[in-house]
């Protein structure tokens, strides 16, 4: 092995130990953004570094990547203000060292102002915000997750799938119970609210969902984790994460959400993207694709 290699493997190392879901500092103030005439909040649950240990790829991917890109990341949640509706698009892990509460209020929002939370996937880090303390944290609002994606989150039968994530599966159940009949469901290609449409983004879990916010010509797309560290999937959309439940399915639809936001020039926003998690893409010439952070 080269020496040049070895030292990018004990670097990649050190980072993943210090840096892995490691809350930074610095707190990011919410930013909003104009699309068409809707408004778009920017809000981190918590700011934080890619973990490179979440992919299985040698040192000399690294060694290559790591040079141009960004270890910056987050978890990232988004308001959407479009006529009457307030809408939350995830909800982050909802825990102690949570910013999505304080970053409401900073820019203005109440929790019961919420009207529609949109879920992308039922992970930890996209729905345990949708409890406080055990009970539901937006009392006025329907909560829209796709059919595919509830049902297998709810199926006993799942979880002999994946018996590592038990208290996933359990924590999906206990939101589903807690909202009740707010719990509305859809299909892939559904209007989720007036400019808002549903796109399969499966792979990542089973039915990930993302979500296209079209306005006076502007287009955003909300990928949730078709992204969990862009300094290596942007420019290697062929490689995914052991988070992904179905890899070879998540680097199909990785390259096919972020080919189509390249030719149609539409935005998107990131849970795993750098603060404020919304991007501008396009090609890089050769097999992947540039970011450039709003």
């Amino acid at each position: 092995m080269k020496k040049t290699a070895i030292i990018c493997l004990v670097f990649v190392c050190v980072i993943s130990f210090l840096y892995a879901g490691a809350y930074a500092e610095n707190k990011k103030e919410p930013r909003m953004f104009k699309f068409g005439k809707a408004e778009v909040w920017a809000i981190a649950d918590s700011i934080r570094k890619s973990d490179p240990g979440i992919f299985s790829v040698g040192p000399e991917v690294y060694e290559k990547y790591l040079k141009s890109g960004s270890l910056e990341s987050a978890v990232m949640t988004f308001i959407i203000k479009t006529g009457n509706d307030i809408i939350l698009v995830d909800t982050g892990f909802g825990n102690k060292e949570s910013m999505l509460m304080d970053g409401l209020g900073k820019a203005g929002i109440k929790p019961e102002d919420i009207t529609i939370v949109l879920i992308t996937h039922m992970h930890r880090d996209h729905i345990g915000g949708l409890l406080f303390e055990d009970k539901i944290a937006f009392p006025n609002a329907k909560v829209k997750i796709g059919r595919i994606e509830r049902d297998f989150w709810i199926d006993d039968k799942s979880v002999g799938q994946f018996p590592d994530r038990k208290a996933n599966f359990e924590l999906a159940k206990k939101v589903a119970e807690a909202y009740g009949s707010a719990v509305e469901i859809f299909e892939f290609g559904a209007e989720v609210a007036p400019g808002i449409t549903a796109i399969d983004a499966s792979g990542h879990t089973p039915g990930q969902t993302s979500y296209i916010l079209e306005s006076n010509g502007k287009k955003i797309q909300f990928i949730g984790d078709i992204i969990n560290a862009p300094f290596l999937q942007l420019p290697r959309p062929d490689i995914s994460s052991r988070f992904d439940m179905n890899p070879e399915k998540a680097a199909l639809t990785r390259e096919k959400i972020l080919s189509e936001a390249a030719k149609n020039k539409t935005e998107i926003a990131g849970a795993h993207i750098a603060f404020p998690g919304i991007a501008r893409i396009k090609r890089d010439g050769k097999q992947g694709f540039e970011y450039k952070l709003k």
